[in-house]
């Protein structure tokens, strides 16, 4: 087979600023491109932003565990008060619904400017030296190209980058593999109030009232039961394996949440799976698809069975994206360590501000706060603008989930407020340079926070 000439395709548009993937971190770097008065295109691969947290159903939104919870993006408090205003997010802006979130996203992007094109991949790239030229597309027209001068890698897993001939990392380093997936999935139909009561009696029953709760009004919930824990709700899943009706593997990781806006309806964290799990593989997603599925609808099954509230129980949604934690880190010119989050190292340059612990999801779980005292009395770590731009190539910028850190460190700063932040901070400095004709590399993070602060961010 005669290889592809990708430089003989029709160009399909030109862009100053080329965005590839609409996820989290995605729609914030065109948005904030935009905002900054750049052409800016946003290439999706579904017809929704939002990625993990819409099209995964990733939800809620997790706390940087910095006192007060400062955010570090401005556009963080646009798009909240945008899901406010449609009653799809409560007061503190951790829960969301994921439906309106895509149409929320999707409205900040028209407003800004941004051109968007969905159903489509981005399969290649093309280089001059160490320079992206233009990006290979593919959807229902064919192949063609769109030729940019700054492009932003929010794929999740690196993929441009990785075309480009850039470095990663992949996988626990001791083990080769990667963080768990997860396919998620919303039922609604449930009566708050049977389930809140049936949570009651279990506590009475078991003795054990521990991470079962639905609010007296019935509009927000949490629970949870994971295997080797001693919740309210470990008893009557243990008698669900022990009868058949579960696998042990169901009772691994569960948990849930209620949606604003949606009464009666809750969204599961799970099923999670710990083998066939490289997001990068087409197969492991197949497979993952297909098993989770199975799964839900056993859960389904289940909750009918042996809890109140359900009887009149349905699925309502499977995610069509599964939920990816970890994959591909790319190498960039700062790769954040270990020794950087434990450390709480800070940075001139930096551009997000993050607590969170490290947490790896596996059979055994690891989820270590970082509590420990900082030298300088400041308990939280920072990600520098180096970390976004992707070493060896002069225009290509990272943000999400697969940034410059390694395998430990991307568990730590894989949330999306830092994704989130991230985004908009790439977005901006891609602006910047386009607007000063300087190299990437030239943009100095702490304009771009300055920006950023301007704006409406917060930083402790």
């Amino acid at each position: 087979m005669n290889a592809i000439d990708f430089s003989a395709l029709p160009v399909y548009t030109n862009a100053e600023v080329v965005v590839c993937g609409g996820g989290t971190a995605g729609a914030f770097a065109a948005i904030a491109s935009a905002r900054e008065g750049r052409d800016t295109l946003l290439i999706e691969q579904f017809g929704s932003l939002g990625g993990t947290a819409t099209n995964g159903l990733v939800t809620p939104l997790m706390s940087t565990h910095i006192e007060g919870n400062p955010q570090s993006s401005y556009l963080f408090f646009e798009l909240q008060n945008k899901l406010r205003a449609l009653g799809a997010s409560n007061e503190r802006g951790n829960l969301f619904d994921p439906m309106l979130l895509k149409y929320a996203l999707e409205q900040l992007c028209v407003e800004a400017g941004v051109r968007l094109l969905y159903h489509t991949f981005v399969p290649e790239v093309i280089k001059d030296g160490d320079k992206i030229v233009s990006v290979v597309i593919a959807n229902k027209a064919g192949l063609s190209l769109v030729k940019g001068e700054i492009f932003i890698d929010a794929t999740g897993d690196g993929d441009v980058a990785v075309r480009a001939g850039a470095s990663y990392n992949k996988g626990n380093p001791e083990t080769g593999m990667n963080q768990p997936m997860s396919l998620r999935y919303i039922i609604d139909g449930i009566d708050m109030h049977a389930l809140g009561a049936f949570f009651a009696s279990e506590a009475e029953r078991t003795g054990v009232s521990k991470n079962a709760s639905v609010w007296a009004d019935g509009w927000e919930m949490y629970a949870d039961c994971c295997r080797g824990s001693n919740v309210t709700l470990t008893k009557v899943f243990e008698e669900a394996i022990e009868a058949g009706d579960l696998t042990v593997e169901d009772h691994i990781y569960w948990q849930v949440f209620a949606m604003p806006g949606r009464y009666g309806s809750l969204a599961f964290n799970c099923p999670e799976f710990f083998a066939n799990i490289d997001g990068t593989n087409p197969e492991d997603l197949s497979i993952s698809q297909v098993k989770g599925k199975q799964a839900i609808v056993r859960q389904l099954a289940f909750y009918k069975k042996y809890m109140k509230g359900f009887e009149k129980a349905y699925i309502a949604e499977i995610a069509p994206m599964v939920g990816v934690r970890e994959s591909r880190e790319i190498v960039t010119d700062h790769v954040l360590t270990a020794e950087d989050i434990l450390g709480k190292r800070k940075h001139p340059d930096m551009i997000a501000q993050s607590n969170y612990p490290i947490d790896i999801h596996g059979k055994q779980l690891t989820n270590r706060y970082l509590v420990e005292p900082a030298d300088d009395g400041k308990p939280w770590y920072e990600i520098p603008f180096r970390s976004l731009i992707v070493k060896g190539i002069d225009n290509l910028l990272v943000v999400g989930r697969c940034i410059g850190a390694e395998f430990i460190a991307e568990a730590s700063v894989r949330i999306q407020p830092t994704a989130r932040s991230t985004g908009e901070a790439a977005g901006i400095g891609a602006a910047l340079a386009i607007a000063g004709g300087k190299s990437i590399r030239e943009i100095d993070g702490a304009d771009v926070r300055g920006i950023m602060v301007k704006k409406g961010a917060q930083f402790a």
